[in-house]
């Protein structure tokens, strides 16, 4: 009974539901605006155009500028450029990198002249189409990468420009998987260890589970908790810019000092919202400790032979992109000879598209007839060997043939690669009459058409693919020309983890000198002091206050000094043992001398606290251990073989003894 004496049917579920006419309607332009944003697009890019090319501005440019200038503003995303560029804008003059570009926004001409991309579209046949055209109406989708360590900084920009509550990040949410919702309603049906595991282990097998009429009365609940939200959670990247107080148009979260839009993703477009997303790209992390403020990485040249020998010879970790066994092992085929071919293998490598690797190399190598079908596909298809390998080339393909726009071929890439078989029919017959209407062969046009939807399905973005493979060479350029600043930042990157070993292995590999810390030069960081010096940090027992100890009471003329100065509560006789082990007192003694003569050098220190006495000890001095007992020494406080891993060894015994015997031979 309701207070107004209504009385419901609690049976019906759907009484409430019935009373409520909410309808939420869509909002026009949300963003932040910018007076005659169509004009001031238009001036930035002119500016932005004759910063790159000088006065002397190509045909081919202004054309281009002004066809995509005419779509933006058509279609009322003037505004949308002008933020975006805006905070990349921010982000570059503060020193904070800003990844090449993502995605389909590398084929715009505006995005490159804004400084929004640094890839120059023209220059690698990218398509403005892919990424906008007036036959597809979506929202523009410019994702960013960031210094992973400084993305915060940009967001804090915005919220700044444009206030608190007009950007927000977005809200996701952790659904219940149907294993962890067994567990979860277990115990309320009393359902021991074994019914428990049955079931799990056995939800693909639907007959045994209905057998147990217990167990499938359990199973068809838990079917229907499957899926609902349990946690909510951050939008990894996403950030919503709004003109007015978001809270207007949806409802606001504050979640750890800033607040987040409580529809998630895929509804904002719904309300009039737009998603930016601004990327965490750890590798321009990398990249951005590497080069600090003395290495132009825009200024790099893309034919560096010392670069392509690091992809050539699979020496790829720490490489973006190429670090995987299936990118090794695709190298392994490949011959890089060019930064056409690192993009072109970029897309190359992926599932579906890999097939045709072989048929690639033999191509470029000669040993496998190019077939282009026309001579004026050509163009489109030279620099793959007449495979097709992008979704701009099924693009191009459709222009030139049947005289499609470059919007409406895109919408035919689309179909392509949906598999939408009824628009294809349809499509089919609409390419081969206009191809015919050219003057092209029917019989041709119609095996080209289902060349095309054969690759379609796999077609890659050839913006993505060049932008990100230029993050990839760059990296590989740094890893070939600054070894020890490249090896020594991925150290850091991972120092404390398991990968650390691997990463060792491959500074040796690179010819790279290891040096063992160093009780007067080493902190908590890996150093460059000719070759990389390693943290006290990695041996064993020693912890941050014991380095912060060791450090602030630098310098130490011999150990009695070293002991003298420290503090022994910090650093006992076992810290003291793992040090001299680590070789961290090398300057002053060898670690056997050390080792032996121990117990005199405490008793020392201790007399000399108490006594004041400064006469040293006389102790017997030894020869150092043998390499093998060194490396021995080390594995114990390391966990693993720095300098010396007598594997290495072995192989170099192997290789002699094999000598010698076919000598004898």
């Amino acid at each position: 009974e309701s207070n107004k004496g209504i009385k419901l049917n609690v049976e019906d579920n759907h009484y409430l539901y019935d009373k409520f006419n909410l309808e939420i309607k869509k909002n026009n332009d949300l963003l932040p605006s910018f007076n005659d944003s169509n004009k001031l697009l238009k001036e930035k890019c002119i500016e932005g155009l004759r910063r790159i090319f000088g006065v002397e501005v190509g045909r081919r440019y202004q054309d281009r500028l002004k066809h995509e200038l005419e779509v933006i503003n058509k279609m009322g995303f003037a505004n949308y450029f002008l933020i975006v560029s805006d905070y990349v804008e921010f982000a570059r003059k503060n020193g904070i990198l800003v990844g090449p570009g993502r995605g389909s926004a590398v084929g715009s001409l505006v995005s490159y002249v804004l400084g929004i991309t640094n890839i120059d579209p023209l220059k690698y046949g990218l398509l403005f189409e892919r990424f906008l055209n007036e036959y597809r109406i979506t929202m523009p989708d410019i994702d960013i990468d960031f210094d992973a360590d400084r993305r915060i900084e940009v967001i804090n920009y915005c919220i700044n420009k444009y206030g608190f509550k007009n950007v927000a990040g977005v809200i996701t949410f952790q659904t219940l998987g149907i294993k962890q919702a067994i567990k979860e309603i277990a115990p309320l049906f009393e359902m021991d260890n074994s019914e428990t595991n049955f079931l799990i282990n056995n939800l693909d097998k639907l007959e045994m589970i209905e057998k147990q009429s217990d167990l499938y009365n359990v199973y068809k609940i838990v079917k229907k908790l499957e899926g609902i939200k349990t946690n909510m959670s951050v939008n990894a990247s996403g950030i919503v810019i709004c003109k007015d107080s978001i809270d207007n148009y949806a409802p606001l979260e504050y979640h750890n000092d800033m607040y987040l839009v409580g529809y998630t993703k895929d509804y904002l477009e719904d309300v009039g919202l737009l998603k930016m997303d601004f990327l965490a790209l750890k590798n321009l992390t990398t990249i951005s400790n590497i080069i600090e403020n003395d290495i132009d990485i825009e200024s790099i040249p893309l034919n560096d032979k010392k670069t392509f020998d690091i992809f050539n010879s699979c020496n790829t970790l720490g490489i973006f992109q190429f670090e995987t066994d299936g990118m090794k092992d695709a190298l392994k085929k490949f011959k890089i000879t060019s930064f056409e071919d690192l993009y072109n293998l970029s897309a190359l490598a992926r599932p579906g598209a890999k097939e045709n690797i072989d048929s690639y190399i033999r191509r470029k190598e000669g040993k496998e007839k190019i077939n282009y079908f026309h001579p004026d596909l050509e163009p489109i298809l030279k620099s793959t060997y007449g495979i097709i390998v992008y979704q701009e080339q099924i693009i191009l393909i459709a222009n030139v043939l049947a005289d499609y726009s470059l919007g409406e071929a895109d919408i035919l890439r689309r179909a392509m690669s949906k598999k939408n078989e009824s628009v294809l029919i349809k499509e089919k017959e609409k390419f081969v009459d206009r191809s015919i209407k050219k003057g092209y062969d029917k019989k041709l046009v119609s095996e080209i058409y289902d060349y095309i939807l054969k690759f379609a399905e796999y077609g890659f973005n050839k913006s993505h693919s060049v932008a990100y493979a230029k993050i990839s060479y760059i990296m590989a350029y740094l890893k070939a020309n600054y070894k020890e600043r490249f090896m020594k930042n991925l150290f850091e990157e991972v120092k404390g983890s398991s990968v650390l070993e691997s990463y060792i292995m491959d500074a040796k590999n690179n010819n790279i000198k290891l040096i063992t810390p160093t009780i007067n030069i080493s902190t908590n960081e890996f150093l460059i002091n000719d070759g990389i010096v390693l943290p006290f940090s990695m041996i064993k027992g020693v912890n941050y206050n014991i380095i912060d100890n060791i450090i602030s009471n630098r310098p130490y003329n011999d150990i009695y000094d070293f002991l003298l100065k420290t503090d022994n509560k910090l650093i006992d006789k076992n810290i003291v043992i793992n040090l001299i082990k680590a070789g961290v007192f090398d300057e002053f003694e060898n670690r056997k001398t050390l080792i032996e003569n121990l117990d005199i050098i405490f008793n020392y220190v201790e007399l000399k606290k108490e006594l004041g006495s400064s006469r040293l000890p006389i102790i017997t001095k030894y020869d150092e251990y043998s390499i093998k007992e060194i490396v021995k020494l080390e594995y114990e406080v390391f966990g693993f073989y720095i300098n010396n891993n007598p594997i290495v060894e072995y192989r170099k015994e192997f290789k002699l003894n094999k000598s010698l015997n076919s000598i004898g031979n």
